[in-house]
């Protein structure tokens, strides 16, 4: 038992609860990456206003993501949602690449709030679509695949490519090319 007291003592030291850019809103952070954790909150609440997703997105670096980025809820379809990043993935994404990772993420959730049983890949990434391109897509599948050691089906994911590449509107409900 003193074993475990320890291990869990040792997994909450390096967090701390912030209040973020927007007043309630709280944000895990390790005490040394509170610029990178800021960055990457500015560019999902942006995302989300682009994406009309009303609810609360928090981000957290982990030390290990076997998904390497992730989303879930903490209570239920009204969230708030927590997208979990691998801290070493991150650092191999330019910020394009991260944007597009996170569009990706946030697509999960702009389904779980209108559709939750309609949840693949390719919805979120037909979703992340209206604010990124199946180009940047790309090479975060291709990184995604290399970490972890599981190569998909780049067509299943994002669809094959078309001859229009006119870039995402600021609408989501705008896009030519969908």
């Amino acid at each position: 038992m003193k074993q475990l007291s320890i291990a869990l003592l040792l997994c909450v030291l390096p967090l701390r609860s912030v209040a973020g850019a927007h007043g309630s809103e709280f944000v895990l952070r390790r005490a040394d990456e509170p610029a990178r954790i800021t960055q990457i909150q500015t560019m999902t609440d942006d995302l989300r206003g682009r994406l009309q997703i009303n609810e609360k997105v928090h981000i957290v670096l982990v030390d290990h993501n076997p998904l390497v980025m992730s989303v879930e809820t903490l209570s239920g379809r009204s969230g708030p949602f927590v997208i979990s990043v691998d801290r070493e993935f991150v650092n191999e994404l330019n910020d394009r690449e991260l944007e597009a990772a996170l569009a990706h993420e946030l697509g999960h959730v702009w389904i779980y709030t209108h559709h939750p049983y309609l949840q693949t890949e390719r919805l979120a990434n037909d979703i992340a679509m209206r604010v990124t391109t199946r180009a940047t897509l790309q090479p975060v599948y291709e990184k995604v695949w290399q970490r972890t050691g599981i190569r998909g089906n780049l067509v299943e994911f994002i669809g094959e490519e078309a001859p229009c590449q006119t870039p995402p509107q600021s609408s989501p409900l705008q896009n030519p090319c969908s």
